[in-house]
């Protein structure tokens, strides 16, 4: 009987040493929690870059903003010189067509001047060829056919009034006619320097109208380039919600390196221990290894007692719950990934549940900010701080002050923006508050 017992006490030491050393093989292949750890911290790196990227692109996206609204302005100004100077042309065109009609009507004047100056010239040389034809008379057979002395001075006076009243009237036509002219060439030279304004005006709206053809262009160009910043930003969003999933899941993966690694460790001191006992008394080993293993059961899985949550700060007023929103800063539509608890600044920040710190850093979304890994399938993060006061790799207790109230990163004012992880997904952390 004694030598069945040995035997059975061997079998199942021997089941030990297999099942250890299987964990063991296991573990070799799987991921260790440093080599986790080492990866999560690389995603993180990337995730500050992408951050980094986004706070270019919307420096951008603000610069491409300004220069459209200075453009705007511009073209505006352009446009209302455009319009002044259409109504100058305009008014140049209404003065070019008033002198027109000024210029026809001396035009006509004139016409008319030069035709009763032509029609007094021909009545008179038909007087005096008329005068020649009927009595071949001449201004001096009027002389010599006077009768006396006095008879031939009255010719004379005769003689010289006809040719004074002839010479006067020729005058006053050619006067007449010669102020005319004046008056016309006069008006013409006001249409050619009214025409020369009006081309000048027109060149100006021509200018005008190239620097406008520009404007336009440059301002096609910028809005082109502010749709394709807008998509860049909205691609490196993407990308930053799939490194946060990605920090989850691998926050999970290190959870579960840690737990498994946990659980050889103890699994080699059990056996070890198991062993030891087993060689000092044979036949109590069964019975010891029957109460070993219900105790050793009850061991490896995670007791809750000690992770249940409390509300990270006194404050219990939710400001932004979990889940579809408009972002209160950017203004687009997106998903909040946790809940947002407005605090006054500066107030302290309480970690939900013990745990081990993974991340405290500054990124351009959360700000100060640090991540808790609980090792009970659960992960929280605390964004906006103004200060945190642990660092990672340390041990944090439930309760304990892990930094303050504050408002850095992409926030709008004092609050603790509260995100939760459970096996590596986005949970609603009202849920799992008390």
């Amino acid at each position: 009987m004694y030598k069945h017992r040995r035997l059975i006490v061997s079998i199942i030491a021997i089941g030990l040493v297999l099942l250890l050393v299987g964990g063991l093989l296991i573990n070799a292949f799987a991921e260790s929690s440093a080599e986790i750890k080492e990866k999560i911290e690389g995603l993180k790196e990337q995730e500050a870059a992408i951050q980094a990227q986004q706070k270019e692109l919307e420096n951008q996206i603000s610069e491409k903003e300004g220069d459209i609204n200075d453009l705007v302005l511009r073209k505006n100004k352009i446009d209302q010189e455009i319009k002044l100077t259409r109504d100058s042309i305009d008014n140049k065109n209404e003065q070019i067509r008033a002198y027109n009609l000024l210029i026809a009507e001396k035009q006509r004047e004139l016409d008319a001047a030069l035709k009763e100056q032509e029609t007094m010239s021909a009545k008179y040389k038909t007087r005096l060829r008329s005068m020649e034809e009927n009595g071949k008379l001449t201004y001096w057979s009027i002389l010599f056919q006077a009768s006396s002395f006095a008879d031939m001075l009255d010719r004379v006076d005769m003689i010289n009034e006809i040719a004074l009243a002839d010479s006067r009237m020729l005058d006053s036509l050619e006067e007449a006619a010669r102020q005319v002219e004046e008056a016309r060439a006069a008006l013409a030279e006001e249409k050619i320097s009214l025409e020369a304004a009006k081309d000048e005006l027109a060149e100006a709206e021509n200018a005008l109208a190239a620097q406008r053809e520009e404007e336009d262009a440059i301002f096609a160009e910028l809005t082109a380039d502010r749709a394709a910043l807008k998509e860049s930003y909205a691609k490196k969003e993407d990308e930053e919600a799939y490194l946060i999933q990605r920090i989850a899941e691998e926050e999970a993966n290190y959870q579960e390196a840690v737990a498994a690694e946990e659980a050889a460790r103890r699994a080699a001191e059990e056996a070890a221990r198991r062993a030891a006992e087993e060689q000092a008394a044979r036949e109590a080993a069964a019975r010891q290894q029957a109460a070993t293993s219900s105790s050793s059961s009850s061991s490896y899985s995670f007791s809750t007692s000690g992770y249940g949550f409390q509300w990270p700060t006194t404050s219990r007023y939710i400001s932004c719950p979990f889940g579809p929103r408009i972002h209160p800063v950017t203004g687009a539509y997106n998903n909040h990934s946790g809940i947002d608890i407005g605090a006054s600044y500066g107030s302290p920040i309480y970690a939900c549940a013990s745990g081990t710190v993974t991340k405290a850093e500054y990124s351009y979304y959360f700000g100060w900010h640090v991540v808790i890994n609980h090792g009970n399938g659960f992960s929280t993060l605390y964004g906006h701080m103004c200060q945190y006061i642990v660092s990672p790799g340390q041990y944090v207790t439930k309760g304990q002050i892990i930094g303050y109230v504050g408002t850095s990163g992409l926030s709008t004012g004092p609050h603790i923006h509260l995100t939760m992880y459970y096996n590596g997904s986005l949970v609603n952390p009202i849920y799992y508050l008390p």
